[in-house]
């Protein structure tokens, strides 16, 4: 598989984070911040780095970005900068630009700018954490736009002992299962027990307890099936 070249623009918390999961995951990552401080801090965890000003739309041919697979503006901290290399990433054609966003006036501005693919770190992880709160079988949450999640589940126990077929999950929920993460078992107790990613899901795989559902669907969906314990 071809990896994927990806720029992240603002080196931020959250940006450089980011940087480094990607490079980490095998794929081609550039990272562009104007502080040249926070390029020294992720020189040795990105494919390439530079220092430049990323609303100076030459500058940002000339690093290629109207080349890459994907372009990340995750400039948090100065909406003029992050609109005006939004518009100039746009005009140079770069192609999947996702935007970071802080508030709704930032989210509509890039939306007038054709920006589609808008995040914002902090709602997702406010979203995830009060999920997994309010309910603890819910162990993981990603927002897909404001109707769709992908949520890591404890299998319910109706469901434990059936194969995936019998639970029935598309069907009877209108969910899809991505995959199943089961617990590793170890000899003694005492030790940590790792998770195992079982692959795409077999529809004679028998569901057991302890087994986490990573399931994709609609929120309203999700949160019936799981309220069925």
């Amino acid at each position: 598989m071809r990896k994927k070249r990806i720029a992240v623009i603002g080196l931020g918390d959250f940006g450089i984070e980011l940087v480094k999961r990607l490079y980490e995951d095998g794929q081609e990552v550039t990272a562009i911040d104007q502080d040249k401080n926070k390029i020294d801090r992720i020189r040795e965890f990105s494919t390439y780095c530079v220092a430049i000003d990323s609303t100076d739309e030459s500058e940002l041919k000339e690093h290629g970005l109207d080349e890459m697979d994907a372009v990340v503006l995750a400039i948090g901290d100065n909406f003029e900068n992050l609109i005006v290399t939004a518009d100039a990433l746009k005009k140079i054609g770069a192609i999947n630009i996702f935007a970071r966003y802080q508030s709704d006036l930032n989210k509509r501005v890039l939306q007038m700018l054709g920006i589609e693919n808008l995040f914002n770190p902090e709602e997702q992880a406010a979203h995830s954490m009060a999920e997994q709160l309010a309910n603890s079988s819910v162990k993981g949450v990603t927002l897909l736009g404001q109707d769709y999640r992908i949520l890591e589940a404890m299998v319910p126990k109706h469901m434990q002992g059936k194969t995936v077929q019998g639970a029935k999950l598309r069907e009877d929920w209108n969910l899809n299962l991505i995959t199943v993460k089961r617990p590793k078992k170890t000899r003694r107790k005492s030790d940590k027990k790792d998770e195992e990613v079982l692959g795409i899901p077999s529809p004679n795989l028998i569901l057991s307890e302890g087994d986490i559902l990573v399931l994709f669907g609609k929120a309203e969906d999700l949160e019936q099936m799981i309220g069925k314990r």
